[in-house]
């Protein structure tokens, strides 16, 4: 055997060795509600051995219905370690200290950020698929999320658009940059608090809320603790009066829908589609 032949022989073996690696079944742990969700979309109970007890509370999952099959963790690292994953998939946002405690350990971490466009959603899907070695199944999810897209693309071309705002808990709105923002374009919808030039999460005033006179108003609410300070804001007469107004359509969206970005987000802007009349 020549030097070439021996050159491509070991390139063949590593190439192999590569990809029954990442094919290699895996004992995965999520530490992250959103990462939760994209998990049990990509493997089975005896794969993703640990999710988030958040992935069962049916006011913050989308996916709440599937998390009885998964075994859920409480987040200490006594009983991930008792996991014994071989990888383990965390938010952008987990606490540094655990995060650093698990890279100390040795532990394999795979840390998600927050996707803010469709686009992002779709790469950080085909990623996390090829991490967990199931491209497969994240292939026939991203092809599932762009069938609905172009269902809901298909609507009522001729409809004027129109115009809504986002009314969260402690007077929050979204703007651009965010994924609620493309949430409310995919529904065919013009984002209010984008059009004023506000970028993120941020406050925006009752008075300006009032003032920008929507067509539809989407307040966003927990199903649970609802007379929280924070929560009393949605309740004030003003939004109350607003919402009451004959052009003015109030679409209450449970918070599950769009806590996390992925595959409910495309639900979310379905449901506030399906929920406007024109």
């Amino acid at each position: 055997m020549n030097f070439k032949q021996t050159l491509l022989l070991i390139s063949l073996s590593a190439l192999f060795y590569s990809v029954s690696t990442i094919a290699k079944s895996q004992r995965v742990v999520s530490l992250n509600l959103c990462a939760d969700q994209l998990l049990m979309e990509l493997l089975k109970p005896s794969s993703l051995v640990g999710i988030t007890q958040l992935a069962s509370d049916a006011s913050a999952s989308f996916s709440y219905k599937k998390a009885s099959n998964f075994h859920q963790h409480n987040d200490r690292i006594e009983e991930v370690m008792a996991l014994k994953p071989d990888l383990i998939v965390a938010g952008a946002f987990t606490s540094t200290a655990t995060n650093q405690m698990l890279d100390q350990l040795g532990y394999k971490v795979v840390k998600l950020g927050l996707p803010k466009t469709v686009d992002d959603i779709i790469q950080q899907i085909a990623f996390l698929g090829e991490q967990v070695g199931q491209l497969q199944r994240a292939n026939k999810l991203i092809k599932t999320m762009r069938d609905e897209i172009t269902a809901l693309e298909s609507g009522d071309q001729a409809a004027p658009a129109l115009r809504a705002v986002v009314y969260y808990a402690n007077g929050f709105s979204a703007g651009k940059e965010t994924i609620v923002n493309e949430i409310l374009q995919l529904a065919g919808l013009k984002n209010i608090a984008a059009e004023t030039g506000m970028a993120y999460i941020a406050p925006l005033s009752l008075e300006s809320l009032l003032v920008s006179n929507p067509d539809v108003l989407l307040l966003g609410r927990l199903d649970a603790n609802t007379d929280s300070l924070a929560h009393q804001v949605l309740q004030h007469d003003a939004i109350e009066k607003l919402s009451a107004l004959e052009h003015v359509q109030k679409i209450s969206v449970p918070d599950r829908y769009w806590s996390c970005a992925g595959p409910s987000s495309i639900a979310a802007a379905s449901y506030i589609q399906q929920s406007i009349t024109h």
